[in-house]
């Protein structure tokens, strides 16, 4: 949903950063590699309890993950193993931003905020697990509205205003409700051929 308005609407812009990167001769996959990085700062900001500062810095992370790919098709060097790149970094980032604050809950003493940080890292998973399994079999299934970009919208708010734990609930319970959906859509798919 909110992804296909991305593409559309801010395509210019994107277009323009890559051609930035592009002239700076870097490449999709080192882009894809400083996302990541960048997550490993974020989650040290989290885990020093300085949310907003993560917040901003995560804002920037997830300009990597929207660039990777525009340069890669504007510079006409996509291929089978970046797209395995993207994706395998993909979760690794949200896993290590997730996890931090997971930690960081704990460091407060609040298990439930530590319970919900894992169900928010379990169900995100499958919101991909469910997409690139459906793929495997020969089976396109998007729906759902618990995407990775969803799931980055909410947790920058969530972090900017300095209430993680909410974010991650309100995206344990989008990114279920997407999996039930996927897994549904794949069942239909499979039981009508």
């Amino acid at each position: 949903m909110i992804t296909e308005w991305g593409r559309k609407n801010l395509r210019w812009l994107f277009e323009a950063l890559a051609r930035v990167l592009q002239a700076l001769h870097l490449t999709p996959n080192a882009i894809t590699l400083i996302g990541t990085l960048l997550s490993v700062v974020v989650a040290y900001f989290i885990m020093t309890d300085r949310l907003l500062v993560a917040g901003l810095i995560y804002f920037v992370a997830s300009v990597t993950d929207a660039l990777d790919g525009t340069l890669a098709r504007m510079a006409g060097v996509r291929s089978r193993f970046g797209a395995f790149w993207d994706s395998t970094l993909d979760r690794l980032s949200e896993a290590i931003v997730v996890s931090s604050i997971g930690y960081w809950a704990a460091l407060q003493g609040n298990m439930l905020g530590l319970a919900i940080s894992l169900a928010a890292l379990v169900t995100s998973f499958m919101v991909s697990y469910t997409r690139a399994r459906a793929e495997g079999l020969g089976i396109e299934s998007k729906v759902g509205f618990g995407t990775r970009v969803e799931r980055f919208i909410i947790l920058l708010i969530a972090l900017l205003v300095g209430y993680p734990i909410v974010g991650l609930a309100v995206i344990a319970v989008l990114a279920g409700i997407t999996t039930v959906m996927r897994i549904y859509d794949v069942w239909r798919q499979t039981r009508e051929t």
